[in-house]
């Protein structure tokens, strides 16, 4: 059997099918069906079948059913009957495949981003400012989690997920706090030392996984997310508020950008602002809290993404960077679409006082 020290010994198909399944695992299935949406014009059932639809599959060239097939064989993954499912140690192990895919595919999309003239134009069109922005964040949401967290040059500030660490950067030149960003994508981490203002002392930039955050307790006055804890980051939502809580100061503040999405109307509850699952994340770790509603706002942004997507269309062909723009467009339609149908909403959680 392997253990979780020789995960390597997998080859890269197995690899491959395995992140696979560890990231489809933490998408909601249509109840009726058991589905998981993968575009608008693609849903899968979690089986042989479904993954071989898949492009990442095909454009490899990878040989799923004798990877999964493999996989089965050394106890990583089990067939239901129904769909395939991680056993326990595959999900020790999916884990940390699925963690160094993301990072290699942040560190490949995000660096061609940075050399993107086409991405730079896009960015600022849709978002005020070209702060190499990969989320939904405009200056409107910026403008507010400054406002709220209200920090000074004594605050000592944690941004968990900076990515390429401009937005990073503009926080602490407009508040004066001192700011440690931190992402798990190595590359990323290099370009935002290498990128920002390399005389400010206030601004620093490290390798971290959210998952194992290696800070004291009470080491920071504040610490703000960006569209950052989601499954495809964090193992448990509820522990790592629990974490973060730790980490702060007496009267140290949380600042939260969370998008919820829910797969069925029966789930409508959730989307309440104080019923999603961030929402109650804060209560179990009984953390009181104030909510803003950005869904109007981010459903502007999106609709923006999709018109100066298609506007920048050649410009971002000419310079081999298409599937960036279609991906933004893709995007848009996909969030569009669910906030019209009551499948999604953005908030801003702010805690004050932890």
């Amino acid at each position: 059997m392997v253990t979780t020290n020789e995960y390597t010994n997998l080859t890269e198909d197995e690899k491959t099918v395995l992140g696979i399944i560890t990231e489809l695992e933490t998408r909601d299935k249509d109840p009726k069906t058991n589905e998981i949406t993968i575009s608008e014009s693609l849903k899968i059932t979690l089986t042989g079948e479904g993954i071989k639809k898949l492009k990442m599959i095909s454009e490899k060239n990878i040989d799923s059913d004798s990877a999964i097939n493999s996989l089965i064989a050394k106890n990583l993954v089990v067939y239901s009957g129904v769909e395939l499912e991680l056993t326990d140690f595959g999900v020790k192990i999916g884990k940390i495949i699925r963690s160094k895919q993301m990072s290699d595919w942040y560190n490949h999309n995000l660096l061609r981003c940075a050399k993107s003239k086409a991405y730079a134009q896009f960015c600022e069109k849709v978002f005020g400012k070209n702060l190499y922005q990969f989320n939904v964040l405009d200056m409107d949401q910026l403008d507010c989690l400054i406002s709220s967290l209200d920090l000074n040059s004594n605050d000592l500030v944690l941004d968990l997920g900076c990515g390429l660490g401009k937005v990073t950067e503009y926080i602490q030149v407009k508040t004066g706090a001192k700011i440690t960003g931190i992402d798990f994508a190595e590359q990323l981490i290099q370009w935002a030392k290498d990128n920002t203002e390399k005389n400010n002392d206030a601004l620093e930039f490290q390798v971290g996984n959210m998952n194992e955050l290696f800070f004291p307790p009470s080491s920071f006055n504040a610490i703000y997310a960006i569209d950052t804890l989601y499954p495809t980051n964090i193992d448990d939502l509820v522990a790592t508020i629990t974490k973060l809580k730790e980490l702060l100061k007496p009267n140290g503040q949380l600042g939260i950008f969370f998008a919820q999405i829910i797969e069925s109307k029966e789930q409508q509850h959730i989307l309440e602002p104080n019923q999603t699952e961030m929402a109650q994340a804060l209560k179990n770790n009984n953390l009181n809290f104030t909510v803003i509603d950005f869904t109007q706002n981010a459903r502007d942004i999106w609709e923006r993404e999709i018109s100066i997507g298609n506007e920048l269309r050649e410009m971002f062909d000419k310079e081999g960077n298409l599937d960036l723009c279609e991906d933004r467009i893709a995007d848009g339609k996909r969030c569009v679409f669910r906030i019209d149908n009551q499948l999604q909403k953005r908030y801003f959680y702010h805690v004050s006082s932890v």
